[in-house]
């Protein structure tokens, strides 16, 4: 496969894989079964995953801080596969590499997990609890400071930070927004 052609498929992997997650998994539309493979392979690689997506859509991963406060935002489709509380592989080194910049937080790290308004109620407090507490352990296995007490907690889509809707019509990137994991400590 020619260079350009591998570029153009591993460009829209990324786009499918990011700017519409629920596409992800589905086939794509090309004719040649030999593209479609390629595009399938690229999509599911660590390798893509780990990516510096920063001109995504959506911010993948934000870090807001206001005085010793500190808050990382990362959004739940880095995280985890679609409707899922599993961590991904990608998942697991993100958060291994967030896991050493809280080598000298103080006083409790907060791990909250948020969806966005598809579902029912119960069902998105019951994701969002999942996940927070999915990455709660994993913080817990990677962190250098034992001492360091984290605690997990789910919101489900009760916390919005954008619109789920606009003028009554779904708003994809809102929802998008919405669907994250928020780890809140105090720098040291």
């Amino acid at each position: 496969m020619s260079g350009v052609r591998r570029a153009i498929l591993l460009t829209s992997a990324l786009v499918l894989a990011t700017a519409v997650p629920s596409a992800a998994a589905a086939e794509p539309d090309v004719s040649d079964a030999g593209i479609a493979e390629s595009v399938r392979d690229i999509g599911t690689s660590d390798a893509v995953r780990d990516i510096d997506l920063s001109r995504a859509v959506v911010p993948l991963e934000t870090e807001e801080t206001v005085g010793r406060q500190v808050t990382v935002r990362i959004s739940a489709d880095v995280l985890f596969d679609f409707g899922e509380a599993t961590l991904t592989d990608a998942a697991k080194r993100r958060i291994a590499r967030l896991a050493e910049r809280l080598g000298d937080a103080s006083g409790t790290v907060e791990v909250s997990g948020h969806t966005d308004s598809i579902g029912d109620d119960d069902s998105n407090m019951r994701l969002s609890e999942q996940r927070a507490e999915a990455v709660k352990a994993e913080l817990e296995r990677s962190l250098r400071n034992p001492s360091l007490k984290i605690e997990a907690r789910g919101y489900g889509e009760t916390r919005p930070v954008a619109p789920n809707e606009r003028n009554g019509e779904d708003d994809p990137e809102g929802r998008a927004k919405n669907r994250r994991v928020d780890i809140t400590y105090e720098k040291g």
